[in-house]
């Protein structure tokens, strides 16, 4: 019994990191600065856009992806060229299978003003 308290530990402290014991290659969000309508030409049409970049895990071994404010902000722009402001960012966990399928996602919705 007392063989299986390292293991027992190992492995809540690995479901809790939310990473891979073999292999971790993962980036996430810290910050970010978003522009006010003021600091922008904003206008009343501006288009909302919405992106999404995310990190998963597979059976507690391996973790890989880009959650990070510039993939979710990449995304949310596309093909456009613009300035994203008066940004909303959210954080989206999903597990499956008690833990053993994770993804957790970074979520950026704003305006798109032209630059």
């Amino acid at each position: 019994m007392r063989h299986l308290r390292p293991l027992a530990l190992l492995l809540a402290a690995s479901t809790l990191a939310s990473c891979g014991l073999i292999y971790t290659d993962v980036k996430l969000p810290r910050g970010y600065r978003t522009a006010t309508p003021a600091e922008v030409k904003s206008a009343p049409d501006d288009p909302v856009v919405t992106g999404q970049a995310c990190n998963r895990s597979a059976a507690f071994l391996v973790a890989w992806g880009d959650a990070s404010y510039a993939a979710a902000l990449q995304n949310a722009l596309g093909k456009r060229d613009g300035i994203l402001y008066d940004v909303r960012a959210d954080i989206k966990v999903s597990g499956y299978a008690f833990g053993l399928y994770t993804k957790v996602c970074t979520v950026l919705s704003g305006k798109v003003a032209k630059s």
